[in-house]
């Protein structure tokens, strides 16, 4: 057994001392001061069990010391691992302590910002915030303050020297045994780069290109939040729809260089107009709007239109030129019209074509009978494409005659529209129509094709060589395959270029000379002759007149209709005729209606005239009929 080492029945008595040290006694007792061969035995024994029971001992508080040892080891390990891995790291580490104070910052925090680790110890983690910086930069301040549990986010920070940079920032808390927030841990990584490409991205996905206005999408987004905001507020909202004036033709003439010029030009001009909390955007080409928040009345928006148009009439200079651009504005309120965006955008989209049609260079406001009258246009729309399907139109001719003989020399194919239950419909209630929605060039195609096709026909029951003048549309005339749509209808009906005439309105030919002439040339080269319908009702024809190569004028009607009762009609037509003749041009007479007119046009020698003075507009069986009759007097 163990016991004190001053015990007085010890036998034997052995100190051992742990490697700890610690010092254990072992002593063998004897139950009295006698000592014989039994209780020798029994020391042997009760020795060996101490021992034993001494090894067991010692063996499990070695195996204590190791595994104390050893969790030392890793620990400090792993405490060198963390340390090296917190110097080394590849984001910025801050340690504060429980106050925001900086205690610690690594490797890359100094290479981040440029400050080293004696400068920015001490300082409060505010020091990293830019200067100037304002919520409204959309950032996050570094304050102590702020400091709580966990936390991450986008942070606009500063360096040394004030650069600044953007990271994204997560903050963990260090507590103690007793929860108590001892440290802050702040990691950061620079992502000024990728948030330079979220920026073009949003650039490109929100905003134009080429001004830097908002785009559509952006528009119509800030329209909507608009919308609420007027709800919520009782206010009204203006939406201003801009179409330059003839940009077309200063952007074909002068080149796209110089129309970006220009667009640029414009879209500053138009910023000027309007305050900062409104938008200005360029929905594509020359098209602009513009987005009024909080107006009183219409009177508001009329100030800011006004003002709009008199600011772009200014000068500008493209290059070596100068110019000076005018815009049609149609305008839409709301809630007065509507409370919804894509309503208010086609509003305002029938205004401005409203005041396109009364002049350009001016504004209108979007009325009900605007929408009245879209809905009827809608639905023209779909009986046109319908009749187009359906064979609905058919042709007349009216002749035009040798003014002195009287002869017929040839016809001008007129489309006519016999609607399934409105019965006939007036071209001038069409024609405009299929020109704004795009459908005049298959409508013009079937004319063109039609009338050779009938006239050629009428050529082989007749033996008379009788040519057809066909009109083109300004689309058809602009569109760069029309010299293959015309050599194809030739040879698909049959008839010889030489009998068809086509007609191109005077106006079609005022917007870049260079590049009507080049495709009147192809047209030319088919084989056909051009025309020059309603001349004199252009401002500029006879001083480029010798440059076109063209073939025949026909006076306008509006010259001819009042003679002999107006002297300057008289005047006109007769210049024009002395003028046309100089070019080796013919001439006809269009909307001749008494033989007053006649008489004047002989006088004059006109040669050919046109109206209901000489034949109404005939329908292919009543042109037939009248060349029967010819060939049996003439027989």
């Amino acid at each position: 057994m163990l016991t004190n080492p001053g015990s007085k029945n010890a036998l034997l008595y052995v100190p051992l001392a742990t490697i700890c040290g610690f010092v254990i006694s072992i002593a063998l007792l004897a139950r009295n001061d006698q000592i014989n061969t039994t209780d020798i035995s029994a020391l042997v024994v009760g020795f060996s069990v101490a021992l034993g029971l001494i090894s067991l001992i010692l063996a499990r508080a070695n195996a204590k010391l190791h595994k104390s040892l050893s969790e030392q080891e890793v620990a400090k390990h792993t405490l060198t691992k963390l340390s090296s891995a917190i110097t080394n790291s590849g984001a910025s580490i801050i340690i504060t302590d429980s106050r925001g104070i900086i205690e610690y910052v690594n490797d890359k925090f100094v290479a981040m910002t440029g400050w080293t680790a004696d400068e920015i110890r001490g300082n409060t983690i505010s020091v990293l915030n830019p200067i100037e910086s304002t919520e409204t930069e959309d950032s996050l301040r570094l304050e102590p303050s702020c400091l709580g549990e966990n936390w991450k986010g986008e942070v606009l920070c500063r360096g040394k020297g004030d650069q600044r940079f953007w990271a994204a920032v997560t903050i963990s808390a260090v507590s103690n045994d007793c929860q108590q927030v001892t440290n802050y841990v702040l990691s950061g990584i620079d992502i000024s780069d990728l948030k330079e490409v979220n920026r073009k991205m949003e650039q490109l996905a929100l905003f134009d290109s080429l001004t830097g206005l908002a785009n559509r999408r952006l528009f119509i987004d800030r329209l909507n939040q608009s919308i609420k905001s007027a709800k919520r507020h009782g206010n009204k909202i203006a939406l201003l729809f801009l179409d330059l004036d003839q940009f077309k033709r200063i952007n074909d003439t002068l080149g796209h260089d110089s129309g970006d010029m220009l667009l640029l030009t414009v879209a500053d001009r138009l910023k000027s107009c309007v305050r900062s909390q409104d938008t200005v955007a360029r929905l594509g080409g020359d098209e602009f709007t513009i987005l009024l928040n909080d107006v009183d009345d219409a009177q508001d928006a009329t100030t800011v239109a006004k003002h709009i148009l008199k600011t772009l009439k200014e000068p500008i200079k493209l290059g070596q030129h100068e110019v000076i651009v005018s815009t049609s504005i149609g305008i839409t309120l709301a809630p007065d019209d509507s409370s919804n965006s894509d309503t208010l955008m086609k509003n305002a989209d029938l205004a401005l074509y409203k005041a396109k049609e009364k002049g350009r260079d001016g504004y209108y406001f979007f009325t009900e009978e605007l929408n009245i009258r879209a809905i009827k246009l809608l639905t023209l729309e779909q009986e046109l494409r319908h009749a187009l399907q359906f064979d609905e139109f058919t042709l007349l001719f009216q002749p035009q005659v040798h003014i002195k003989s009287g002869e017929i020399n040839s016809v001008e194919a007129l489309i006519r529209w016999h609607h399934p239950t409105r019965g006939r419909v007036s071209p001038d209630d069409f024609i405009a129509v299929a020109e704004e929605t795009g459908l005049i060039v298959p409508i013009g195609e079937w004319v063109l094709k039609k009338a050779c096709i009938e006239i050629k026909m009428l050529q082989q029951l007749t033996q008379f060589p009788l040519k057809v003048a066909v009109n083109l549309s300004a689309r058809q005339f602009k569109d760069p395959k029309l010299e293959t749509v015309i050599k194809e209808v030739l040879e698909c009906s049959g008839l010889e270029p030489q009998f068809l005439e086509l007609e191109v309105t005077e106006s079609m030919l005022m917007d870049d000379i260079q590049s009507v002439i080049a495709q009147l040339n192809r047209i030319k080269a088919t084989g056909v002759t051009i025309t020059i319908d309603d001349f004199g009702s252009g401002y500029s024809s006879l001083s480029y007149l010798k440059r076109l190569p063209v073939d025949i004028l026909k006076v306008d009607r509006e010259f001819v209709r009042d003679i002999p009762d107006d002297l300057n009609d008289m005047e006109i037509t007769s210049a024009v005729i002395a003028v046309a003749h100089k070019l080796n041009l013919k001439v006809i007479a269009e909307g001749v209606e008494n033989i007053d007119q006649r008489d004047f046009l002989v006088i004059n020698k006109c040669d050919y005239a046109q109206g209901y003075y000489f034949s109404k507009p005939l329908t292919f069986e009543d042109l037939y009929d009248y060349f029967c009759k010819i060939e049996r007097i003439s027989a």
